[in-house]
């Protein structure tokens, strides 16, 4: 009796375990049913507020829903959708610049001004609620490559894009799209069996989805087939934006023109000069916010260098103490002075391009300036003028120049491959390492059409001393030196020049009477070469040089054969 009592109580526990077990596993391999909420998905919305999805995202942004339709925060239309919608505080106008006119659309009404035809939208365009600017989506959609769905409960707003390459993958059978991969993760919404998603991102068990109804979450791959990837067809075929380009490559020396009389030095400074096909003088300065410009142009100067064979492509530049160039384009009458007065200077002289070199633009001023070279380009493309523009070499903090719009509306977009060390700063090294000069290549090319791409490189080093101080800190400074004036120095310290390999030049210190330590690395015709032989590897629209006067006259034959 005892031994059968003792039997029951061990099935008991071997149950009792066995239940438990059972239960773990159920927990642990049971998917949850449990469910997100649409506001603890998208977030609260107030009444009249929908959410935004754009293509792979949800935007931070709301969008405004009214009897005539959905309106969209202008900051999602800047950042996201169509930065050419610009809004002009100093007029109180949204403009949208095509390449041949300029749309003006007030706020609040239904009719916007396209050139000089007026056109009516059929419903409010621009709306001010809650301290922000909304747009008409469906005014956005005649100008955007965009289209979108809406949809309730919750309000919603599904925008894709066209143009595109996407992967979509059909729904074997009604299915959960979960906040995340894994069946522990509560569930968003249900596909149903045949119906198609977007797939964002294919991982080893889950796929991250788009639905057709706005939720961006994950379903298991064995729940998909089919997964094609597919060219997206456009929404919106947009406007051509014609450009000039040169027969040739271009191949650009800068004149530094520092007073009027300089001009006269042009037979001179070009008397060994082969090679080159466009000369730009720096001839036009910013000199105040309200547009007014300085010229040191000089007609005799464009007539000499047409009979040379080269064409002029004048340069304006921003380096003024008296300049705020951020508040300078924000105006739309101080751009408009500047624009117009550059127009009127090469009809009048008869130079053949305009080359713009406006540096340290604020991030705060990128549209601005974006917009400045758009209205710009209309002006050239009317009257057969080249426009180039001087961009430094892409990193994150210049982000705001917005190359890929410049390589869309100038002829021509020269990458400054050079002060990647520079004046003032701590750091000594090289102006251009090949490093540098290829990494800024590449990185361009993602934004800006190889054909458009002109890379520019220094005739100049950079001397840096590096002084010893009596606290032991270093005192670095540095200064510009011509290629002559380096080869000077070498022969005057009996220094010798030795290859580094980190920067693809000659490299060469020592330490002088004051017992500073010097150092340079020099532009020398195996530097000139290498770099010139980048516009043929990836096929560049041309190379531009800064800046005459500082060549050894090896530099025009060794460009002109590595470029070809």
């Amino acid at each position: 009796m005892k031994r059968k009592k003792m039997l029951a109580g061990a099935a008991v526990l071997a149950f009792a375990a066995a239940l438990a077990a059972g239960i773990f596993l159920i927990r642990r391999y049971m998917p949850t049913s449990e469910r997100m909420s649409g506001e603890e998905y998208f977030g609260a919305l107030d009444n009249g507020e929908a959410a935004v999805i754009v293509e792979d995202h949800l935007a931070q942004e709301r969008a405004l829903v009214y009897d005539d339709g959905i309106y969209v925060d202008y900051a999602l239309v800047q950042n996201e959708l169509n930065s050419r919608f610009y809004w002009d505080a100093s007029e109180e106008l949204m403009l949208y610049t095509t390449p041949w006119e300029i749309y003006e659309i007030p706020m609040g009404g239904s009719t916007y001004t396209a050139g000089s035809e007026t056109r009516d939208a059929g419903q409010e365009i621009l709306r001010s609620a809650f301290g922000s600017m909304y747009m008409s989506l469906d005014f956005l959609c005649q100008y955007t490559d965009i289209k979108y769905e809406s949809f309730s409960e919750p309000s919603r707003v599904v925008i894709t894009l066209g143009s595109r390459e996407v992967t979509t993958a059909e729904v074997k059978g009604d299915t959960a799209v979960r906040y995340q991969g894994g069946i522990k993760s509560p569930i968003l919404t249900e596909a149903e069996k045949g119906s198609l998603v977007t797939v964002l991102e294919e991982m080893d068990q889950w796929s991250k989805v788009l639905t057709e109804d706005g939720y961006i979450g994950y379903i298991k791959n064995s729940r998909l087939r089919d997964f094609y990837p597919t060219q997206r067809d456009t929404y919106w075929e947009g406007e051509e934006y014609t450009s000039l380009s040169l027969d040739e490559r271009v191949n650009l020396v800068w004149h530094q023109i520092n007073y009027p009389e300089m001009n006269q030095n042009l037979s001179e400074d070009t008397a060994n000069m082969t090679g080159v096909n466009v000369i730009s003088p720096t001839w036009y300065f910013l000199s105040d916010n309200e547009g007014n410009v300085d010229s040191y142009a000089d007609l005799a100067y464009v007539e000499e260098a047409h009979d040379k064979g080269l064409q002029v492509w004048a340069l304006i530049s921003n380096f003024s103490e008296n300049v705020s160039t951020t508040e300078l384009l924000a105006s739309r009458q101080a751009r408009q002075k500047v624009q117009e007065y550059l127009i009127s200077q090469a009809q009048e002289l008869g130079f053949d391009g305009i080359n713009i070199d406006f540096e340290g633009i604020a991030e705060e001023a990128g549209p601005s300036y974006v917009q400045f070279m758009r209205e710009l380009s209309i002006l050239c493309r009317q009257n057969g003028i080249y426009l180039s523009v001087d961009v430094p070499v892409p990193m994150d903090f210049s982000r705001h120049y917005n190359r890929k719009e410049l390589g869309v509306v100038c002829d021509y977009v020269i990458m400054m491959g050079y002060d990647e060390h520079y004046a003032g700063s701590d750091l000594v090294g090289s102006v251009a390492s090949m490093d540098f000069e290829i990494t800024g290549i590449q990185n361009m090319l993602t934004e800006v059409p190889k054909e458009k791409l002109v890379s520019a490189i220094p005739f100049y080093s950079r001397l840096w001393y590096t002084e010893t101080l009596a606290d032991g800190s270093a005192s670095v400074t540095s200064e510009a030196v011509t290629m002559d004036q380096a080869e000077q120095l070498l022969q005057e310290n009996g220094a010798s020049a030795s290859y580094d390999e980190s920067t693809g030049q000659q490299y060469a210190q020592w330490t002088d009477a004051q017992g500073r330590l010097c150092q340079i690395w020099l532009e020398d015709e195996n530097s000139v070469a290498a770099r010139a032989a980048l516009v043929s590897e990836y096929d560049l629209g041309g190379i531009a040089a800064w800046v005459l006067g500082n060549q050894q006259d090896f530099v025009w034959e060794t460009i002109t054969e590595n470029i070809q």
